[in-house]
Order: structure tokens, then sequence, then C-alpha cells
């Protein structure tokens, strides 16, 4: 009697196709991240379970095991595979509406809060696993702030650089707390987001975007230069 192909990892299964043995490996553990999003976005990272990762891949239930270890180490590849996505797809939609890379400096900052937004609503399953896994980390699984916190700190840092350029162009004003702008830009955003998955019905992310660039400019934005009549 034949084995189940389900019960081998996909390189003992289909080792004689015309794929390498590390395209079906990516395969699988895409499909398998993936998977576990959908479910993390469904009932919760701390809910997870390795064994229903595989099934609902359509692979046997040890096979999580045997490529991610531990649920924590899926977890973090959950994470940093959704980050990653976010920054390419931020890329992407940054030049297909400015036609090209944003200008440092304040015009980046709007083009991110734009993207940001953008992309929590047109890819809303990642964005609730998000939440859910950023929620968790300094809840009921600690263990995966080994992932969040550099994360996080990049994203900060980044806020903080593009202010000091936007300050040094002469766009933002010189006496804003750099840092603790940046804190209430990045809270300001996923709260939003949070607020949308909490009642999507009363949060149209388009109108909000426009009233959170309008809160940005209004807080940091230079004032203008006085246009003097010429007599």
């Amino acid at each position: 009697m034949n084995a189940d192909p389900k019960t081998q990892p996909p390189e003992a299964s289909l080792d004689a196709g015309p794929r390498t043995n590390a395209e079906l490996r990516e395969e699988a553990t895409g499909r398998m991240v993936e998977t576990a999003i959908r479910l993390i976005a469904r009932h919760g990272a701390s809910k997870l379970s390795l064994v229903d990762v595989g099934r609902e891949s359509g692979y046997s239930h040890s096979l999580p095991n045997y490529y991610f270890k531990t649920k924590t180490r899926l977890l973090l590849e959950v994470y940093a595979f959704i980050i990653g996505r976010f920054k390419k797809s931020a890329q992407v939609w940054n030049r297909n509406r400015l036609g090209r890379h944003p200008r440092p400096g304040l015009e980046h900052i709007e083009a991110t809060i734009h993207a940001y937004l953008g992309l929590a609503s047109a890819e809303p399953t990642r964005s609730r696993a998000l939440n859910v896994l950023w929620a968790e980390s300094f809840s009921s699984m600690p263990e995966l702030l080994e992932e969040v916190r550099p994360s996080n700190a990049s994203t900060l840092y980044f806020l903080e650089d593009q202010l000091r350029i936007g300050i040094q162009r002469g766009e933002i004003r010189a006496d804003i707390d750099v840092e603790s702008m940046a804190v209430i830009l990045i809270a300001l955003l996923r709260g939003t987001v949070s607020q949308s998955l909490i009642e999507p019905g009363r949060v149209d992310l388009v109108r909000v975007c426009e009233a959170v660039l309008s809160l940005l400019r209004q807080g940091v934005a230079a004032p203008a230069e006085p246009v003097h009549e010429r007599r």
C-alpha cells in the first residue's frame, strides 16, 4: 500500500517532480503561514494550533511541526511575513498614488499614513492578524515581543527621522518633541485600524485618513511665510 502523501513532507512525496526541494519547502511554508494568518484573524494567536495549521493547509497535522518546530516560531514567522509584505505593498501603493517615491520629510510621513490606512482596508485579514499579534504580545503571549519590539522600534525611528528631515527642510515646526510625536503618530494609526476592526460599519478609513492628515498638518506643519505685497 502506498503512503499517504499528506503524511510526508512535500520534499519526500514530490521529489521526483520538476521542482526542487527548496521550492517545495517554500511553497509549503508559505501556504502554512497564510493559513496561520487566517486562523489568527479568526480565532486569535493564543488559540492557534500547529495541528489546525497543517490540516487547514491541506497537509498532515505534523508538517508544521516538521518545519517550524514550535508554535512560537511559526507566530514569529507570521509576524515578520506580514510586516515585510506591508513594506513592499506600501512602496507599490505610494508609487501608484504619487508616480514616484515620496520625498523625505512631511510628504513621506503623509504617504506612510495613506499606505497604512489604505492597506488596512485592502488587506483586512492580514491587518486583523497583525493587530491580534500586537495585542497578545503584551498580554497572553509575551514571547512574541522578541519580534514585535525591534519592529516597533524600527517604525518609531523611521518616523523620528522623517520628522527631523522635515524640520531641516523648514516644513515642520522646529519646536515639536520628535520622539513624542512619533509615538503619537504610530498610536493614532494603530488605534484607528483597531477601531475599524471593532466597528467596521462605522469607520470609513478613507475619510479617517484625510482627518488624520489634517491633524498632522495642523500639529506639526511650519507656518507659511507671510507674502509681502509689492508696492
